[in-house]
């Protein structure tokens, strides 16, 4: 689907946008949500295109080998380094939920803009209401990258 489809589909489910029954989106003015809900329709074609294949459509990743996003501890108290690991990748294992993941994140390759749009994404797919990552909070993050 090409990003002006999107964008033409944004305006006409302005009121029950991918966002609507989250209450981090509830919050937002009517142009926040409008961005919320741009970044929600593109984020999800970045994590089709590169995440998917290990974390699966649902969130839930491969029990004892690709750890969860959904109602993850670790999404939700690591915020501060998800653009750093999306963008590098990790050597490191990874504790989630109380499980530990072996190490196996690739880098990935994207914009900015595309991880804002997968991180706000991911942190309000599933079940997760864990707010809107803007580009500017993304390219501030980049900057604390070990």
């Amino acid at each position: 689907m090409n990003k002006f489809f999107q964008l033409i589909l944004i305006s006409m489910f302005w009121s029950c946008g991918p966002g609507s029954g989250n209450s981090t989106y509830n919050a937002l003015s009517t142009t926040d949500k409008a961005k919320f809900d741009k970044y929600m329709i593109l984020g999800k074609d970045v994590y089709n295109t590169n995440c998917k294949n290990c974390h699966q459509p649902n969130g839930l990743g491969l029990r004892g080998i690709i750890p969860p996003l959904s109602g993850s501890d670790h999404l939700q108290n690591f915020q501060k380094d998800l653009p750093c690991l999306l963008l590098y990748g990790s050597k490191d294992s990874i504790m989630v939920n109380g499980v530990l993941y072996p190490p196996q994140m690739p880098e990935h390759k994207i914009s900015n803009l595309e991880l804002a749009e997968v991180i706000t994404f991911i942190n309000n797919s599933w079940g997760n209401e864990l707010g809107f990552v803007g580009v500017k909070d993304v390219d501030a993050l980049l900057n604390n990258c070990k």
